[in-house]
């Protein structure tokens, strides 16, 4: 009895292995499909990336921007929940030139990041006096960087978009169509930036300006202007040390403008117009406006720098020879 049950039990082991394995097939096909037809997931380290990632995709992609509001996209630090999303991810789009500490120190698959800075290597700007500090006994020393801010110049951002169309039409193909016509259209409303720009290089031309730290370079260079950024900390009221440098540098150069990435307090602006110096707020836009977008924000301050620069020029900001050789 036992010798004719085991060819039954035999075939229905069998037939109990092949169900299962339809079932995990079937399981296997459905999340996958489940996987193909949900949003890419596309994180981004600053508002100017998420920017162009917004403009040129659509429902087929989800865009992740994991910097709070509040925070400073240039050392923020993600928690362990975030980090996980980050490194799920389908496509990581950084700047570069070490913007964003957390691309540093979280480990990142490297088929998944696109660093955009490589793709306008040729244009990058390395400051040598980036960062001075101390070290003890041995004296203030600098080190070399590259500045990071590269979207103050639309020709560049319109590279870093180029760079970003093709990696999301490698990563969904069926966008292509979508994604190229955005592009276009990108670059389209880059045009009026482009114009105010060379407007500005050809009506205030080998301007002098003083920056609290390297941000405004790739700006500079577009209007044929030179920083001179003053190693000061962001945020922060500069302290003795700070002014003395400053006073040395103004008997060499006498600079009469500045130009701060947040609304300095007013006793700042009281003191440094007794150094001869007047002060613009242009953001970088490193986070996103409260109004409007990328184009928006940038046109209306370029519009306001041209009519500051068109004041200064009427009723320039200047001190006599006694005043400068009191500095």
């Amino acid at each position: 009895m036992v010798s004719m049950m085991q060819p039954v039990f035999k075939v229905f082991s069998l037939y109990l292995l092949l169900m299962i394995s339809a079932c995990q097939s079937k399981t296997d096909e459905v999340q996958q499909q489940a996987a193909e037809e949900s949003p890419r997931l596309v994180v981004v380290v600053n508002y100017p990336l998420q920017f162009i990632v917004e403009s040129l995709v659509g429902p087929e992609f989800q865009i992740m921007n994991p910097v709070p509001p509040n925070e400073n996209p240039e050392t923020w630090l993600p928690g362990n929940t975030t980090t996980q999303t980050i490194q799920q991810a389908d496509l990581i789009v950084t700047n570069g030139a070490d913007f964003a500490d957390w691309v540093k120190k979280l480990s990142l698959p490297r088929s998944k990041v696109l660093r955009t800075s490589l793709v306008i290597k040729d244009a990058l700007i390395t400051v040598p006096d980036f960062e001075v500090h101390s070290h003890g006994a041995g004296g203030a020393h600098s080190h070399a960087g590259t500045v990071a801010f590269f979207w103050l110049d639309p020709r560049l951002m319109a590279r870093q978009a180029e760079a970003i169309a093709e990696r999301l039409i490698k990563l969904d193909p069926g966008s292509e169509k979508t994604i190229r016509v955005n592009l276009e259209k990108l670059n389209d409303s880059l045009k009026p930036l482009n114009h105010q720009l060379d407007q500005l290089r050809e009506d205030y031309p080998g301007l002098n300006w003083y920056s609290r730290r390297p941000v405004y370079q790739y700006l500079a260079k577009r209007c044929d202007w030179t920083m001179h950024h003053l190693h000061w900390k962001s945020n922060e009221k500069p302290n003795q040390e700070d002014w003395k440098q400053l006073k040395t540098l103004q008997k060499q150069q006498k600079i009469s403008l500045m130009l701060c990435e947040s609304e300095p307090t007013e006793e700042l602006v009281r003191e440094l117009a007794e150094q001869g110096i007047t002060v613009f707020t242009l953001d970088p836009l490193t986070v996103a406006p409260a109004q409007g977008d990328y184009v928006s924000n940038m046109q209306q301050q370029l519009t306001h720098l041209q009519m500051f620069l068109k004041q200064q020029q009427k009723n320039p900001l200047q001190k006599t020879n006694d005043d400068a050789d009191s500095l």
